[in-house]
């Protein structure tokens, strides 16, 4: 069973992690999650909401290197939010389109899909972030990244943050 964290009142003092340039759908890798608590002050997410922070990783290409952006997800459990959950799993193959499913957190770590990433302004910073999970049935067959993905794929590839 995977350990709860509450990272919700920690900074992040790194701030050297690119950014995609442009909005579009691209694969990623889901490299690591992590379990924690949401313990803020939003109208919309009920206090001690627990949350399922999932660490992607997009290739790109820039000026002719591959590059790996490191973006962070998001999953709040509350009723309201499970369809972000069940959308997410089934992007990856965790669970069915349709149909009622249990979803092994586990297994998650390495699995693959496509989405719509797009660069979102909060708190005076750009972010990148996953805005919408293509089941794999409505995926586009070409993204962005599909130079960076073929090479990301064939090569032992360090993650890069300068």
């Amino acid at each position: 069973m995977a350990e709860t964290l509450n990272i919700n009142n920690l900074e992040l003092a790194d701030d050297s992690f690119k950014n995609i340039a442009a909005d579009g759908d691209y694969r990623f890798k889901v490299v690591s999650h992590e379990l924690a608590y949401y313990s803020g002050n939003s109208t919309k997410i009920p206090p001690n909401t627990q949350q399922i922070i999932c660490h992607l990783e997009i290739p790109v290409m820039e000026d002719g290197e591959l590059v790996v952006v490191n973006v962070r997800n998001t999953l709040n459990v509350y009723a309201k939010a499970l369809f972000a959950i069940r959308n997410f799993t089934n992007c990856i193959g965790l669970s069915p389109e349709t149909g009622k499913s249990n979803i092994d957190l586990e297994k998650m770590d390495g699995m693959t899909g496509i989405g719509f990433f797009k660069l979102v302004e909060s708190g005076g910073k750009d972010y990148t972030n996953l805005d919408t999970p293509y089941a794999p049935s409505k995926a586009p067959t070409v993204a962005l990244n599909d130079e960076a993905w073929q090479k990301y794929n064939s090569e032992d590839v360090p993650f890069l943050t300068d």
